[in-house]
């Protein structure tokens, strides 16, 4: 996906296989950078991002913090409301000409694969550090997977996290995202402490994680927005 404008042109195109009402949209890239060019690439993706803020677009830049690939793997986001709004990106637009030139011509940035994600709740794109879980439900048991993604959701967010529900489409499977929120590292502790305390959360912990009741654990990471 080194070509920015040829990706979404491709997205644009296709329809999302989910069968939920979504709250929202968001087409996720990733990328690793190159040895040595952490920085740069941080400066890089920051740049983009403000490009699409100065045009209205709702874009989050992340580096991931813990998972495969450690900090070398960045992440970038477009939020979209609805299908109409995101048939309406503004990336052929001369504000973005200069910044694409510039992107296709780098050699720091490597992708490595992008998707769509439907909503499956609210949504409140923010600077948070972002925890996510993606499962993949037993063939024949997505609704009540779902169902039990939405009691986790209930539980954890008790303890101070916000979440949010997602579902993959184009360019991935029909995997579902638990995202996990926090406004700080020390927040974070603290919602930690609180969850694992809480008896009806171990319940729940062994039916996802040693029982594998809902489904398999496909990944799972931890990034931060960059700032």
């Amino acid at each position: 996906m080194k070509n920015i404008i040829k990706i979404l042109t491709i997205l644009l195109t296709t329809v999302s296989f989910t069968s939920l009402k979504a709250e929202g949209i968001a087409d996720v890239y990733f990328y690793k950078a190159r040895p040595g060019g952490i920085e740069e690439a941080a400066n890089l993706m920051r740049e983009g991002r403000d490009v699409g803020l100065s045009n209205g677009q709702s874009i989050i830049v992340h580096q991931q913090n813990i998972g495969r690939g450690g900090e070398k793997i960045f992440v970038w986001i477009d939020f979209f409301e609805d299908y109409n709004q995101r048939a309406k990106q503004p990336y052929s637009s001369d504000s973005w000409a200069p910044f694409i030139e510039k992107f296709n011509s780098q050699d720091i940035l490597e992708p490595i694969k992008s998707y769509q994600m439907t909503s499956l709740d609210e949504i409140d794109p923010g600077d948070y550090i972002v925890q996510v879980w993606t499962w993949d439900p037993k063939q024949g048991k997505s609704e009540e997977t779902l169902e039990a993604l939405q009691d986790a959701k209930e539980i954890i967010e008790k303890h101070g996290f916000l979440v949010d529900l997602w579902q993959h489409g184009l360019g991935s499977q029909n995997f579902f995202q638990f995202v996990m929120l926090s406004t700080s590292k020390e927040a974070q502790g603290k919602s930690y402490e609180s969850l694992l305390a809480d008896e009806d959360w171990q319940k729940k912990q062994q039916d996802w994680f040693d029982k594998k009741k809902y489904g398999r654990l496909v990944e799972s990471y931890e990034m931060t927005s960059l700032n």
